[in-house]
């Protein structure tokens, strides 16, 4: 599986843009946006069936015969979608991280622990720093913003909310599913947990992805009415400098542009 090498920096219109995600990262994304919007608009009116929104809403999803088939086929998939990220990113750590280790003769645990620690979707120290420097900056101890790396603190936070959610949304969902099934061995008390857990856990997951998620990435008024990363690929060299200004120097430099530096707002 080679990955397709995309411009680190590349111009439209004389403006500067910076690359972020592949379009296979990108397509992934459109995966999971369109079946948490499905799962969402089918399985609320459910949990939610004695409100006056939900029967309009479950109409308008095809009723109470179409609108459950809708969210098992967007429930498979996002599980599906899962699975693949999950073999996508060990498939990554083992071919980038782990066989050059093999290959150098350097291939000890402390080495592979290391090279976990260190992939830009790892929590690290630095995030812990920048948190402190956000706090800061917000309540005037500072007149310098943080300066994020390529991932931030908060886009890790984004990432890993929906993911480690789905591992408890899916199978719960499944056993659901097909609870005439699992009756036969399950006692009726693991359903009720299981429906708790689903909804629940759907509930917290929808708030956040709705309210936190989108605005960072699109209600912000810097962003506002849509940010196009995720359909480009690419983040303007503005935003680079207001989110990312730490990896946007360390591009700069690397692309030879050092004396073309801005300063950080």
């Amino acid at each position: 599986m080679s990955m397709p090498k995309y411009k680190k920096i590349c111009e439209r219109n004389g403006k500067r843009y910076f690359f972020r995600f592949s379009l296979h990262q990108r397509l992934q994304h459109v995966v999971v946006f369109t079946t948490v919007i499905t799962l969402s608009l089918t399985g609320f009116p459910l949990k939610y069936h004695d409100k006056a929104w939900a029967e309009p809403l479950i109409n308008f999803m095809g009723g109470i015969n179409v609108a459950p088939v809708l969210h098992h086929i967007a429930g498979s998939i996002l599980l599906g979608l899962f699975v693949y990220h999950t073999i996508y990113w060990i498939y990554l750590f083992y071919t980038r991280r782990v066989l050059p280790l093999k290959r150098a003769g350097d291939l000890t645990l402390g080495n592979v622990g290391r090279e976990f620690l260190n992939q830009p979707m790892i929590p690290n120290k630095k995030d812990f720093y920048d948190l402190i420097d956000m706090f800061r900056y917000l309540l005037y101890f500072t007149n310098r913003p943080p300066r994020y790396d390529r991932m931030s603190w908060k886009e890790k936070f984004d990432y890993y909310a929906p993911y480690w959610g789905i591992p408890v949304l899916g199978p719960a969902g499944f056993i659901l599913w097909w609870r005439d099934e699992f009756t036969h061995f399950l006692p009726g008390i693991v359903l009720n947990a299981l429906y708790i857990m689903h909804t629940d856990e759907a509930l917290l997951a929808a708030l956040f992805i709705f309210f936190v998620h989108w605005y960072n990435v699109h209600y912000a008024p810097e962003k506002f009415p849509l940010g196009t990363v995720f359909i480009t690929g690419y983040l303007s060299e503005e935003d680079m400098i207001h989110e990312h200004y730490a990896e946007y120097v360390k591009v700069m430099t690397e692309q030879g542009l050092q004396d073309e530096i801005k300063p950080q707002h």
